[in-house]
């Protein structure tokens, strides 16, 4: 049935009672080397799963925040500094999404029934909307009404009051502009001076170089690029998206206060 000898597990041969068929020395050869690449292989998958195990492990909630302290150590004060310019402008940015929330600046719906009222001369009638709404449109344009009613100037009073509306929503604008701005220098200045302390240590060791040493440094210079970058990144489109959200306001203002104005010359 079988020759005189068979195959055994990872590449042994077993005698057999039949001694006519025998298995050659290059296939058993063959044979040997499959099985040490199945064991390497498997010896290779069970590293990368450790590999996976212990990555998964170091990302799992066992650490958690407390992880970051070593990298904080390693970034220096740079990464400190960074970190608190990262909670101001978070700071900022959460204020003025509540600031902009609570002026209502999507209302718009007051300004057709007080100008309307103008018209009619109901000014009272206009100026009583207008308190109700509490939106800085409305202020700037209760104030050109009641400029009217005291025979004073309602542009004058629109300007005024509409120009110090739109400073108050603008307030802190620079603050995230500078953040932006020297996040990315700062994190460039650490990377520069990581650079500068990892070609020292190369020169202290001298002819005992060890490549470890440079990625080390490298590494750690570069996180604090990484950080300044992290903060820069979300000040600077937080600026643009609120500077955007207030040129439509300060349009809408503008479009009011005309009509307004033409409101109280006809009436």
């Amino acid at each position: 049935m079988f020759g005189s000898s068979a195959i055994g597990l990872f590449g042994g041969v077993i005698p057999v009672a039949d001694e006519e068929s025998v298995v050659s020395e290059e296939a058993a050869a063959n044979v040997d080397a499959a099985a040490d690449a199945t064991v390497e292989a498997a010896t290779e998958g069970a590293e990368t799963l450790t590999g996976l195990d212990a990555a998964a492990a170091a990302a799992g909630t066992d650490g958690g925040i407390w992880e970051l302290i070593p990298l904080v150590d390693k970034g220096g004060p740079i990464v400190v500094i960074l970190l608190a310019l990262s909670v101001l402008s978070l700071a900022i940015i959460l204020l003025k999404v509540f600031q902009f929330w609570r002026a209502g600046l999507t209302r718009r719906a007051f300004i057709d029934v007080a100008i309307d009222k103008v018209k009619s001369g109901d000014t009272d009638g206009a100026a009583a909307v207008l308190r109700k709404t509490r939106s800085p449109v409305a202020r700037t344009l209760l104030a050109g009404v009641e400029g009217a009613q005291n025979g004073g100037s309602a542009e004058e009073e629109i300007a005024r009051v509409g120009g110090n509306e739109l400073g108050g929503l603008q307030s802190y604008f620079r603050w995230l502009e500078v953040i932006g701005n020297i996040s990315p220098l700062l994190g460039l200045l650490g990377t520069v001076i990581g650079m500068i302390n990892a070609f020292q240590q190369l020169q202290l060791a001298g002819n005992k170089v060890d490549p470890a040493i440079l990625s080390g440094g490298i590494w750690v210079a570069l996180l604090t690029t990484a950080v300044g970058l992290a903060v820069a990144i979300p000040a600077i489109a937080s600026l643009n998206l609120l500077e955007s959200r207030v040129d439509m306001a300060r349009l809408t203002l503008r479009d009011a206060s005309s009509r307004l104005l033409a409101a109280l010359k006809s009436a």
